[in-house]
């Protein structure tokens, strides 16, 4: 039995035997090209290739006079070197084709597909397969989703939008590639009897083809002033053309076979999909192996590693010829298969001490746990692999797996790599230009894929990289000098890695890996790996603050030595929200609360049934400091209240004269309020403190919008004014003192602890009211309001502080503000999930003189079908496109929720809301009902 050929993928397909390369889209001694599109071309020494194709190269693209080119009849056979040459009929577009290669030696063969389709399509040659030893095929459509509808009825279904658009008075643009496409849609419309007009580029591959076509009717060059009651077939590319913009009464269709996806429709922004492929869906790719009798199959492009899984699952020999894709064979079967088997995870465990292991390893992790729509298999897939990981390598792993990027512990200073940091590094590895990286990035709205596009392009030199080397690459983008030094490095780290782990890299850096794994799925998976209980490493997690450390001491079997660790920052309690003071006070009162009461003795405080409690330096709304003492009476059946402050919650740490400030998302503080830095570094004792930065000027307090010019600032020495204004820091929780952890203690006894510690200047305890039913409740709220808070924290005195969850030891009562009705001027694409609709509007109301002033943007509080349904809308009614953002005809009216509005010249109006939210779409009501600029003032009290 003959060798089977050799196949390698080297940035392209190349076979080093008869060293012929197949369709590289870069220059080459002597290579293969399969047909004339654009990505299949380039200037090579010597080609082969079909007659047509290289009549179509010359026309479309010129010939170097340099090169030999080698145009081949279809089916006979060319003898080259020792080798047999036979082209054959690909169905692909006119001129495409297969190659067919026998080694005369042994009579070994192999075929190579290039794109193509086994349907007999309008305007190109039906495929013809041989059987082969060895077979290299596209897999475009390689999922069963993919299973077109016959052709004539796709057709039928393109005529009736186009007689039904004429029908209206409108003009149908029909979209299709300008060669192969564009032909298959005008042999489609040859019996229909329609006019048509041809873009300038359409309408020169179809006089470059027209000998050859076979029937098509009649056809112009576009004319927009004589357009109307003609269909007009365009390149995608061209679908938002001045000259269509103009004619307003256009209808888009586009043809592609991305139909068969759910949202086609609003992601490619056009009124009518059809699914009308040139390309093989996935039942003819199956069709394509049983009948070509492969002992082994090489896939390209498209759904590679699900299709070759599901080969194997039919005992087929099936590779995937792009490295990045090959990862998936270290899994078994992707979700794609149609075999019932488990995925073999013992693969996964075996390579954990392999010498190629590393990053790469965690890369293929990643994607198969986001591949994964069960929760169970992830958790599957990624116990497996923790589980195999040495100590090191598994405290970096588990952070990775979690977006985390450093470690708690060593108090490590962001990454500094900001998006157009890492375009900049992408595009010197790969060469993509601006508009070329602007345009993948808009099609994909998604980090992780965009990259990965981009990476495709490059020439990289992908190599065994650990995961120390990647941490010692964050380390280095910590320290860097300058943002040139920055781009450097990770361009040098770019290079070492395949396309597939360099996208996963660049998630991982933008804390957008999207594998549905984020902490709580982590969790769940080091509990499995190490037989522990998944509620344990939750608590250790959120004890230690690390996700790495805790999957250590689980490894272990030491989740019980979990503790604080000061510098570390601490997931903050947090309080779940309630709509009413009645909801408030059920909620607190389905159990007993516990019987806890304070009283003051000599200086002391001190818990019995009934007494006082005093509560010291009080903070009130001018920023002064007092004593106040509050009488407390029958604490087992009362609740504690607290005001809920527009500000910044922050978690202090403080050890001797060492200070640091944490946000609630555990990011470092500390820079951007050096005041409460020194005001901290005056307690006497070590502490772990919670409370809320808030600032004040000339006696009136300030708003959570004024505090936030300073995150993100550098250099805080100018932006404020002592004179002007006063930034305080108030306590409301104790976690930490002096080595010891009070997070299991009651907040009464950590109260009580907190009072003992003399507040320094700038810093002050937080006013502890009673409250014993819901209308004492209410009364408190309405007060909290008069005082300019957001609303209030009622608090469980029996309660433990419970890191990063919510419960009904802590609610919040934040009723929302009067609602605006307000009119959407702006329409964005969505990210993530919503990256084919749009589901972010910003919106306005009017001034004194009817003109739309902007007062905030929303994304939430919409189902998906209303987004669905207002992207269509949006779609058809838009004035302007501007990359991602549309502005769009103000006629959809929205009531808009908000927490608290507040002058900014963030926005024309002058105004700015703080979390607005959507609450109805107000088809009710017109765009001149909208609520007026005057009142939104009024109630922003400016």
């Amino acid at each position: 039995m003959p060798s089977l050929l050799t196949v390698t993928h080297r940035q392209g397909i190349y076979l080093p035997e008869p060293d012929l390369w197949l369709d590289p889209h870069f220059p080459v001694k002597r290579a293969f090209i399969s047909h004339a599109h654009a990505d299949h071309v380039a200037r090579h020494a010597m080609t082969f290739c079909s007659e047509l194709t290289l009549h179509l190269m010359k026309e479309r693209y010129g010939l170097n006079k340099d090169a030999v080119f080698h145009a081949l009849p279809m089916r006979e056979v060319h003898e080259v070197d020792g080798w047999e040459m036979r082209l054959l009929p690909a169905g692909h577009i006119l001129g495409s084709a297969m190659l067919h290669l026998t080694r005369k030696s042994d009579g070994a063969t192999l075929l190579y597909t290039g794109d193509y389709k086994l349907r007999q399509g309008l305007s190109s040659e039906k495929c013809e397969l041989l059987e082969a030893d060895t077979l290299i095929m596209e897999t475009t459509f390689g999922l069963p989703q993919f299973h077109f509808p016959p052709i004539a009825e796709v057709i039928a279904q393109m005529l009736k939008f186009v007689r039904e658009t004429l029908e209206d008075g409108g003009i149908p643009v029909l979209q299709g590639y300008s060669l192969g496409k564009a032909q298959e849609i005008l042999c489609a419309l040859n019996e229909a009897g329609y006019p048509v007009m041809l873009h300038k580029a359409v309408w020169e591959m179809t006089e470059a083809v027209k000998d050859v076509l076979g029937k098509v009717p009649e056809y112009k060059l576009f004319d927009a002033a004589h357009a109307k009651g003609h269909v007009l077939l365009f390149p995608p590319s061209n679908r938002k053309s001045l000259a269509l913009k103009k004619l307003k009464v256009c209808r888009t269709a586009m043809m592609t076979g991305w139909a068969m996806q759910p949202g086609a429709r609003y992601r490619y922004q056009v009124d009518e999909i059809f699914p009308l492929s040139d390309h093989a869906d996935y039942p003819e790719l199956l069709d394509t192996v049983q009948m070509v009798k492969p002992k082994r199959v090489y896939l390209v492009h498209g759904y590679t590693q699900e299709f070759a899984a599901d080969l194997r699952a039919l005992g087929y020999e099936a590779w995937t010829l792009e490295k990045a894709d090959q990862m998936e064979l270290l899994f078994g079967e992707s979700r794609a298969t149609s075999s019932s088997e488990p995925v073999d995870m013992m693969t996964v465990s075996s390579l954990a001490d392999a010498e190629h292991a590393g990053f790469s390893q965690w890369a293929a992790v990643c994607a198969k746990t986001a591949e994964e729509s069960s929760r169970l298999k992830k958790i599957e897939v990624l116990s497996t692999y923790l589980r195999g990981l040495p100590e090191e390598d598994l405290i970096k792993a588990t952070r990775y797996c979690s977006g985390m990027t450093s470690d708690p512990a060593a108090g490590e200073v962001p990454l500094n790599t900001g998006w157009s940091l890492i375009r900049r590094a992408l595009q010197m590895v790969s060469g993509v230009s601006d508009v070329e990286y602007r345009a993948i990035s808009r099609s994909q709205a998604d980090t992780g894929r965009t990259a990965y596009l981009v990476l495709q392009r490059a020439a990289l030199k992908p190599q065994a990289v650990s995961l120390e080397e990647i941490a010692v690459l964050f380390d280095g983008l910590r320290h860097a000098s300058s943002q040139v030094a920055r781009v450097d490095l990770l361009r040098e780290t770019l290079m070492k890695l395949s396309a597939h782990d360099g996208s996963w890299l660049v998630r991982l850096m933008t804390s957008e890996l999207r594998m549905g794994s984020k902490e709580g799925l982590i969790e769940e998976a080091v509990a499995a790996a190490f037989d522990q209980k998944a509620d344990d490493v939750r608590e250790a997690a959120m004890l230690c603050g690390d996700i790495g450390r805790a999957a250590s001491l689980a490894k272990a079997g030491n989740l019980e030595e979990a503790k604080p660790r000061v510098f570390v920052p601490i997931k903050m309690m947090l309080a779940s929200p309630e709509e009413t003071a009645n909801g408030i006070w059920v909620r607190m009162t389905e159990g007993e609360a516990g019987a806890v009461d304070a009283a003051v003795a000599d200086g002391e405080v001190v818990f019995e049934a009934e007494g006082q409690v005093e509560v010291s330096d009080r903070l009130e709304d001018t920023g002064a400091l007092e004593t106040s003492t509050r009488q407390v009476t029958n604490l087992s059946h009362s609740v504690w209240v607290e005001d809920k402050y527009d500000g910044i919650r922050a978690q202090v740490h403080k050890v001797g004269e060492r200070v640091e400030i944490f946000s609630r998302d555990l990011k470092p503080l500390g820079g951007q309020f050096p005041e409460v830095v020194r005001a901290a570094q005056g307690l006497k004792a070590d502490v772990i403190l919670d409370g809320e930065i808030i600032a004040y000027a000339e006696g009136k307090k300030l708003t959570f919008f004024d505090l936030q010019k300073r995150l993100g600032r550098k250099d805080q020495g100018d932006l404020f004014l002592a004179s002007d204004i006063t930034v305080r820091y108030v306590v409301f929780d104790l976690l930490w003192l002096n080595g010891d952890s009070l997070l299991e203690s009651s907040l009464a006894d950590r109260r009580a602890a907190l009072e003992m510690l003399m507040m320094p200047e700038g810093m002050g305890l937080i006013v502890v009211e009673k409250a014993a039913n819901a209308e004492e409740i209410e009364a408190l709220f309405m007060a909290a309001r008069r005082r300019g808070n957001e609303g209030l924290i009622v608090k469980d005195p029996a309660s433990a502080y419970s890191p990063g969850r919510r419960g009904k030891a802590w609610l919040k009562l934040k009723k929302a503000f009067a609602t605006l009705d307000v009119v959407v001027v702006k329409a964005e694409q969505g990210h993530g999930k919503r990256s084919h609709v749009l589901s972010d509007y910003t919106f306005a109301v009017q001034d004194e003189n009817g003109v739309l002033r902007v007062i905030g943007k929303a994304y939430s509080g919409l189902t998906d079908a209303e987004i669905e349904e207002l992207t269509e809308h949006f779609t058809a009614n838009t004035l302007e496109e501007n990359g991602r953002v549309r502005s769009v005809v103000p006629d959809t009216v929205l009531e808009i929720a908000f927490d608290s509005i507040q002058a900014s010249s963030r926005h024309d109006s002058g105004l700015a809301m703080r979390f607005p939210r959507i609450k109805a779409i107000r088809k009710d009501k017109t765009p001149a009902e909208i609520d007026t600029l005057a009142y939104a003032r009024k109630l922003a009290g400016v």
